[in-house]
C-alpha cells in the first residue's frame, strides 16, 4: 500500500487509474493517476 504524495490518501495499485496511449501492440505509454485527487503519480513505457 502506498500514500499519494499530494492528497496523502492510502492507495493500492488496484486503485490507481492507468491511462494508456500508443500503438498497443509494440509500445504503450502509461500515465498513473491518483483516484482521489487526479494527480499524476508517474509515467512508464511498456514494451512487448
Amino acid at each position: 500500500m502506498g500514500i499519494c504524495p499530494y492528497c496523502k490518501q492510502h492507495i493500492t495499485l488496484d486503485d490507481v487509474k492507468i491511462e494508456k496511449k500508443g500503438k498497443g501492440i509494440i509500445s504503450q505509454n502509461r500515465m498513473y493517476v491518483c483516484p482521489f485527487c487526479e494527480s499524476i503519480l508517474g509515467f512508464s513505457d511498456a514494451m512487448r
